[in-house]
């Protein structure tokens, strides 16, 4: 079922290479973009793939999609579910993501929350970026970690019962073909 599920979402190689054929910004990678391995499905590519998308969506910097590509491009992972991965932090989930781990490196700092001030100055603002600062960057990488390591497991789990599940299918239809034996 994943590998069904994932072809479904692959865009077509040959449709894509032909858009991104002349583009400035593709000719550094125009050879590993014929790399099989980077448009292939296969366990090992997809839940890498997974596993490093979500770790870049967690990560407060710019450039979540040029990061996923460098990463599969040297690791050799699924480079469109790397890709459509990152999408996970998007416009609506980015301040509930980027909150969440700062909770979480705010935790493992032992650091207090203070309460938000009745008037917004630059200064304040300056002041409290230095502030968060460390807590934000542990939060994201711990969190990232963590949902990374989630995305890992949970594909690899699905991907071992979908196999599980097509091996007894094929085994009960070899039972029901099997003719009866003779006494």
């Amino acid at each position: 079922m994943p590998r069904k599920f994932l072809n479904k979402l692959m865009p077509d190689r040959q449709k894509l290479r032909a858009r991104l054929s002349g583009k400035w910004y593709v000719r550094p990678f125009r050879k590993k973009l014929y790399d099989p391995a980077l448009w292939h499905v296969n366990r090992h590519g997809s839940t890498g793939a997974i596993a490093i998308g979500l770790f870049i969506c967690c990560l407060p910097i710019p450039g979540h999609m040029l990061l996923a590509v460098l990463a599969a491009f040297y690791w050799r992972l699924n480079l469109p579910l790397a890709v459509l991965t990152v999408w996970f932090n998007n416009p609506l989930t980015f301040g509930a993501i980027y909150y969440g781990n700062y909770r979480l490196g705010a935790l493992l700092l032992h650091v207090h929350h203070h309460p938000f001030p009745h008037h917004l100055s630059f200064d304040w603002l300056f002041m409290e970026l230095s502030r968060i600062w460390e807590p934000l960057w542990l939060g994201c990488i711990v969190g990232g970690m963590l949902l990374a390591l989630v995305g890992y497991v949970t594909l690899s789990v699905l991907w071992q019962v979908s196999i599980r599940m097509r091996w007894r299918k094929r085994a009960r239809l070899r039972a029901a073909q099997k003719p009866p034996e003779r006494p």
